[in-house]
């Protein structure tokens, strides 16, 4: 993610309270909120709740595009192409995707009970983060603002 563009676009969205969710491998950074380790409070419970409702979304969605373009999983290969390039082809699995569940086209993975779709996500793979400072300063503003 530190050789990426996102901690730049993140920066600049801060203030329309724009956020990413992050599993407990990274750190809370103004723009990127985790779950609590230890709640104590109802309050953050109802956010660790919350955020892990988003994360298992977004984990179901990525397992459904994995599994329905070969080309996004590890085992169908991995895309040797430009970071660009590697974009623009996942902007066109997503939009393919959600043209597909428009017209209602199923499809069946092999390796699925039944010849039925297998969504398991793996893991996200974590970067070695140096010694960030967390920012739970925001992440507990957030709590107090929309889960008290």
């Amino acid at each position: 993610m530190r050789n990426s563009s996102i901690p730049y676009v993140m920066e600049q969205l801060r203030r329309h309270r724009v956020w990413l969710i992050g599993d407990s491998g990274y750190p809370n950074l103004l723009w990127l909120l985790t779950p609590v380790r230890n709640p104590r409070t109802r309050a953050e419970e109802r956010y660790n709740e919350a955020h892990g409702r988003t994360r298992r979304i977004i984990e179901r969605t990525l397992g459904l595009l994995k599994a329905r373009f070969r080309c996004l999983h590890m085992t169908g290969g991995s895309l040797m192409y430009s970071p660009k390039k590697v974009c623009q082809i996942i902007v066109a699995c997503c939009m393919l995707h959600n043209l597909a569940l428009r017209r209602q086209v199923t499809f069946l993975q092999e390796d699925g009970p039944d010849g039925g779709v297998v969504a398991a996500v793996e893991p996200a793979e974590r970067e070695e983060e140096e010694d960030e400072e967390d920012d739970t300063d925001n992440r507990d503003t957030v709590i107090q603002q929309y889960f008290q």
